[in-house]
């Protein structure tokens, strides 16, 4: 399959999660109040699937959508991006929706319209037991928040990853409408110990170490066996911790028009620069910068960069892994 970066290969990344279709108002007015809605396709592996294609990575998408008209609209969708989605079953549930504001104060209060949803179906067989030729498997907590079947799924990747010798990177992406904190922890903190990168929020860091202070959050991270953890830290950018060099910090240089998505984006930059062995502050710089791109139009990965659309020095470190 050929990707928007020109790359034919086996897929280098594997997502697995929930794909689903968002409704938001065309102007920044409550629901109510709305008389037009726009629908962007999204859910956080697919964002982190475009993201990645867009950047020159071959990404398999793992999931399930409904045999609907939203369900054939997120498979084209993803086919038109470059994203290998051979592992993308229909199941008979109906494809899951949200609608989400859109504020002038910046609020975007979402509503979910998943229970029962073709996504909350994904059981552990839809995962491969191949992973061949796969660089790296990306998962989040939003999949694990779903249901049995797909906490399974997501423990099944890790599991046959660890196996494989392939990382894995993990978004923490708590969603407090989705599960409560109590449940979120127990499923993913004995997770930490088989994760490669973890991404967390500064409330998510407090969830899971009790405390966002970074210098605290490296620490623990790597006490529960993480192998790098990245703290994003919304309009201040994001950090690291580096071996020999201390925490490495990258400033985020946009202002927000919708930041949903913006995790996402910074996480499929990040990856794309790990992957061509860039420097830890080089994937910071590069997820920075994604991150900052998909916040300057709404929708939930429109506003992602191409590669070529990159700054020559970011394309850079890119080009340099091949």
């Amino acid at each position: 399959m050929t990707t928007r970066g020109g790359v034919t290969a086996v897929p280098a990344v594997l997502t697995v999660g929930e794909a689903l279709v968002a409704a938001v108002p065309t102007g920044p007015v409550t629901l109510e109040a709305c008389d037009e809605l726009r629908t962007h396709v999204g859910g956080a592996e697919v964002n982190v699937a475009v993201g990645l294609v867009r950047l020159g990575v071959p990404c398999r998408f793992v999931g399930r959508v409904g045999d609907d008209p939203l369900g054939r609209r997120v498979a084209a969708h993803l086919l038109a991006e470059g994203v290998d989605v051979r592992r993308l079953r229909r199941d008979p549930r109906p494809t899951g929706l949200y609608l989400r504001e859109w504020l002038p104060d910046g609020a975007r209060r979402p509503y979910y319209y998943r229970t029962g949803s073709a996504g909350s179906g994904l059981v552990p067989s839809d995962v491969p037991a191949d992973l061949d030729g796969c660089a790296l498997v990306h998962l989040t907590g939003i999949t694990t928040a779903l249901g049995p079947g797909p906490r399974a799924a997501v423990e099944r990747a890790v599991d046959l990853a660890s196996r494989a010798g392939v990382p894995v990177s993990f978004d923490a992406n708590y969603r407090p409408a989705l599960w409560p904190a109590g449940e979120f922890l127990a499923c993913v903190r004995p997770l930490l110990g088989s994760v490669a990168i973890l991404f967390v929020g500064e409330e998510e860091a407090e969830l899971l170490f009790g405390t966002s202070e970074p210098a605290e959050v490296f620490v623990q991270a790597r006490d529960a066996g993480v192998g790098t953890c990245v703290l994003r830290r919304a309009e201040r950018g994001a950090c690291a911790l580096e071996d020999g060099a201390g925490i490495v910090e990258r400033r985020a240089p946009a202002t927000a028009v919708d930041p949903v998505g913006a995790g996402d984006a910074f996480d499929a930059g990040f990856l794309a620069a790990h992957l061509a062995h860039a420097p830890l502050h080089g994937c910071l710089a590069v997820g920075v910068h994604c991150g900052a791109r998909a916040v300057e139009v709404p929708g939930e990965h429109d506003g992602a960069p191409t590669r070529g659309s990159l700054p020559e020095d970011l394309r850079a470190l890119l080009d340099a892994g091949g």
